[in-house]
């Protein structure tokens, strides 16, 4: 801020302190207006009023004393009539108090005893006219003796509402004249500090005058300078444009270009989409590479991307093909539009690449190492035909194949829209508390002295209130990396069902939460400050997919160390169920629904779940079977000897309110 721009905030602060000076004044007369109205309005007439009630008291004294001396009826008419009249002053002061809402410390309580005192009057003065009627001495005596001692006590009493409405005044008074001291003080104060603001600016005015003179000099000097430095300017400004096409240079490389493959990236790809009008497109994926560089490390990932950007290279053989390195391990193989290339003839290089990808060996230092790619082609679109090579990459990674076409039937693109409203529902179920858990009944059936179980189970409510199935929306969590989220709230919501309703229940989790660091994290946590673990069971999901058995045996040392039970989930279903029961500290195994749907029906699955019972029993481990949907069903597990039973039969997924008031806990 310069010296000027100070200068006129002093003088403009200099003003405003004498406004306000003026507004203080001002301010200070209207408040002392009010106190005088409030005075004359209220005080002096509730001074009135108080004062004219003592002397009427004093005068109706005198005429009731006159009334006995001369003893007819006109005195008496006078001494009542003013009785009434009296009665009528402590009514009007009282209506006066009530309507102007008058606040004295003490004044309502006084007029409820002025009241009270009216009435005892009135109560004499008909005792005292009785007895003057009577012309009996000795009740005239009394009576009178009787008024006197309450005149007295009335008289005080206003003399009370007297002395509290005198001393309010003065306090009004006392008041007033201390808020006109302190509005003079801050006036004068005020309106000195303005005076020497002022003179200040005019001091500081007669030194910008001075400095002016001083800078005019300067300012001459300064131009001699300004002369040589726009030479040496003019010359860094050519230095200046050399170095930025160089950088211009260096960042649209950056920009348009692969950090690590030196391939052309997204961008490029978006700005050629554009130019090229591309015919054919092919997305490859390097599979499980996200497993790759969590083995090996990021910089060996590395590696990896570049050898495999260099081997794909080779396939972009021609003025008319282009390769591209969009982005982790993705890469595009894209045909101009005027190519000769036909379709067929695209589909059959792909899957040649994909093919030689597969059988070549790529070697760093003491590594060698080998990937698979899969491919999603599509032919049409222009601006959506990256979407459509993605969506169609997706269907080949959801049905296990290497390639997969787009169609036009719009078959694929509904199912990508699906997944992306489906991750929309499963965002809002997050970020609104509505992801829930039903639980389903796990009933004993050997040893009915035992408490029923429940497996919790994830469900979503849509913004609708729908109740969405985890069939609809895990895949998705999958994909978008969300899954953990997922399993956090279930922990969170089972854990909560169970210090409340001090139920056992069981939770799954899959081969990928137990693979998922940060999950195992939130888990241990979790149970390290949860007073309830030995009313959990952890199921454990897809166990057919175990790679790194090391680490899922150490999980179950870890979860069994807490209290709580490990049960194997689907067993039945492959033959790796069978080493993971010998290896692994389980206490349940889940017999899978393909052998108990039609156990009934089929004498292979009634043998089968004979020979898993027994070996169970033999392993002390106790067995539970899924999927039981029929009375027959359930009464031929029983028979077998399977401890516990759950389905729809014994009962649907539900809120565990719904379980806690039936009758399936004992």
């Amino acid at each position: 801020m310069n010296f000027k721009s100070k200068l006129y905030i002093v003088l403009a602060a200099s003003f405003a302190l004498l406004f306000f000076s003026l507004f203080l004044n001002i301010k200070s007369i209207g408040q002392a207006n009010e106190v005088i109205e409030q005075i004359e309005t209220k005080q002096l007439k509730l001074f009135y009023l108080s004062f004219k009630l003592s002397n009427d008291i004093a005068l109706n004294q005198a005429n009731t004393i006159y009334s006995i001396m001369l003893n007819n009826k006109d005195s008496i008419n006078t001494m009542q009539a003013s009785f009434e009249k009296l009665k009528d002053m402590v009514s009007e002061l009282d209506t006066f108090i009530q309507k102007r809402t008058i606040n004295i410390d003490g004044i309502e309580g006084t007029i409820d005893i002025i009241k009270n005192r009216m009435a005892g009057y009135i109560a004499v003065e008909k005792s005292l006219v009785e007895a003057i009627n009577s012309q009996d001495k000795v009740d005239i005596e009394d009576a009178l003796i009787g008024y006197n001692s309450i005149t007295m006590k009335f008289s005080d009493d206003v003399e009370i509402l007297i002395s509290l409405i005198n001393n309010h005044l003065k306090e009004n008074i006392k008041s007033l004249k201390e808020r006109n001291d302190v509005t003079q003080k801050d006036i004068l104060l005020t309106f000195f500090l303005a005076s020497f603001l002022i003179l200040l600016s005019i001091y500081k005015l007669f030194e910008l005058h001075k400095n002016i003179k001083t800078q005019l000099t300067r300012v001459e000097t300064a131009e001699k300078e300004q002369h040589k430095l726009q030479e040496l300017l003019l010359q860094y400004n050519n230095d200046l444009e050399a170095e930025i096409t160089k950088k211009t240079q260096e960042i649209h490389h950056k920009m348009y270009t692969h950090s690590i493959t030196e391939l052309p990236n997204r961008y490029q790809l978006l700005e050629d989409t554009y130019e090229h009008s591309f015919r054919q497109m092919a997305l490859l994926n390097i599979d499980k590479f996200q497993k790759f560089n969590d083995v090996y490390g990021e910089e060996i990932g590395n590696i990896a991307l570049k050898l495999s950007g260099e081997f794909l290279s080779n396939y972009a053989d021609d003025e008319n093909t282009f390769l591209y390195h969009i982005g982790g391990d993705e890469f595009v193989l894209a045909v101009k539009n005027y190519s000769n290339i036909y379709d067929t003839y695209f589909i059959a290089k792909i899957e040649n690449i994909l093919k030689e990808f597969a059988e070549h060996t790529f070697f760093y230092e003491d590594k060698k190492f080998s990937f698979n790619i899969s491919s999603g082609i599509a032919f049409s679109g222009r601006k959506k035909m990256l979407a459509y090579a993605d969506m169609a990459l997706k269907d080949a990674k959801k049905k296990n194949i290497h390639l997969s076409l787009y169609n036009d039937d719009k078959g694929l693109e509904k199912l990508h829209k699906d997944d992306i409203e489906c991750h929309r529902r499963l965002m809002y179920s997050f970020e609104t508390n509505n992801v829930l858990s039903y639980f389903q009944p796990i009933v004993p059936l050997q040893d009915t002295g035992k408490t029923t179980k429940f497996e919790s189970l994830v469900r979503i409510r849509g913004e609708d209130g729908k109740i969405i199935p985890p069939i609809s929306f895990i895949h998705v969590a999958k994909a978008n990396r969300v899954y953990d989220k997922l399993t956090e709230c279930v922990v969170n919501n089972t854990l909560a069902a169970v210090s409340k309703h001090h139920i056992s229940a069981s939770i799954n989790i899959s081969m990928e939460d137990i693979e998922n660091n940060k999950t195992l994290q939130m888990l241990y946590t979790t149970f390290d400050a949860y007073e309830y673990n030995h009313l959990l069971t952890i199921e454990l999901l897809e166990t057919e997919e175990i790679k790194d058995y090391e680490k899922v045996s150490e999980f179950c040392t870890q979860i069994r160390s807490y209290g709580i039970k490990l049960a194997l989930d689907d067993f039945g279903a492959g033959y790796s169920n069978f080493s993971h029961i010998l290896n692994l500290p389980v206490d349940y195994i889940k017999i899978d629904s393909s052998l108990i749907s039609n156990i009934d029906r089929n004498e292979h699955s009634r043998i089968m779940v004979e020979t898993i019972v027994a070996l169970a029993k033999r392993l002390h481990v106790e067995t539970i079977a899924e999927y039981v949907s029929s009375a027959r069903i359930l009464e031929v597990v029983t028979s077998l000897g399977v401890d516990y039973a759950q389905g729809y039969h014994l009962g649907k997924p539900e809120p565990i309110e719904e379980y806690i008031e039936g009758v399936l806990l004992h």
